[in-house]
């Protein structure tokens, strides 16, 4: 994206919609964690005066220790990635990267990745006072009710006077918005990557083994768009952010057309061509 092009992108967007403490950002692109990490360190060469916001994470309430790298096998168009489920506990992220967080010069959105209310309630708990956090995004498990997903936003809500948004699986993302909404979401994200599957060949046996993981690309911008119309078409009175195979200024513009206030950029690979360097 050219410097005019950015500059063109540098409004004042409210991204908590009705929300007592708002969250304003003067650009539409985001960085999600998978781009941003923990807030450090940051890509290297990565202005923040043109970032909207960084979702950092993930977090738990217990945390999940790094068993390893994440397992890359390269599709047409995209890649296959299956990671190991780590994140940080709560308390471990507030007190490693609070004071971090509190000095970059855009606002931070963390990210939860629990799966029950009790966890969810003791993340919160340790997110409400610390420095530097501007909303908290949950990362709604794949297989999530829409009860048990308003029954989270309420808790949420209710520890925690940031602004709450839900991140949608792409399977009934509008009933999951809706009531997300209704319970307290000032944002819904659509959405997380599509799972798939692939095939890699072990060098030693000759076999080939099947794996297991979430798709990355340009195929998963078609797949998020189909989505997001759904849910732009809903009227939810809430921030809506697209997040999925955005590569390129295109994906943003076409995003932006289709109902979206923001768009996350999901990998640090693809994150230069959307906020490149000149």
């Amino acid at each position: 994206m050219s410097e005019a092009e950015q500059r063109s992108l540098l409004v004042e967007i409210d991204l908590a919609p009705g929300h007592k403490q708002g969250l304003v950002v003067t650009s539409p692109i985001l960085l999600s964690p998978t781009a941003a990490g923990f807030g450090d360190p940051l890509p290297p060469g990565l202005k923040l005066a043109e970032i909207g916001a960084l979702i950092v994470g993930p977090v738990s309430a217990a945390g999940r220790g790094y068993s390893g790298p994440a397992t890359l096998i390269e599709l047409d168009g995209g890649l296959l990635v299956r990671d190991a489920g780590f994140s940080r506990s709560a308390r471990r992220a507030v007190t490693r990267y609070g004071a971090i967080w509190q000095r970059l010069a855009c606002p931070v959105i963390v990210q939860l990745v629990d799966a029950t209310v009790a966890e969810l309630v003791q993340s919160a708990r340790h997110l409400a006072h610390a420095p530097g956090v501007a909303a908290i995004e949950w990362n709604l498990p794949s297989a999530i009710t829409p009860a048990l997903a308003a029954d989270g936003v309420r808790a949420l809500v209710q520890v925690c006077d940031a602004p709450v948004w839900v991140k949608l699986p792409l399977t009934n993302a509008v009933t999951l918005a809706t009531r997300a909404v209704s319970a307290g979401a000032v944002g819904v994200v659509v959405g997380q990557p599509a799972p798939g599957v692939a095939f890699r060949s072990d060098p030693v046996m000759g076999e080939s083994a099947s794996v297991a993981g979430a798709l990355y690309g340009t195929g998963a911008f078609s797949l998020m768009m189909n989505v997001l119309r759904e849910v732009a078409a809903a009227q939810l009175d809430c921030a809506l952010i697209a997040s999925g195979g955005v590569l390129h200024a295109m994906h943003v513009r076409h995003a932006l057309a289709a109902g979206a206030h923001a768009v996350q950029i999901d990998s640090a690979i693809w994150r230069a061509n959307v906020v490149a360097q000149p």
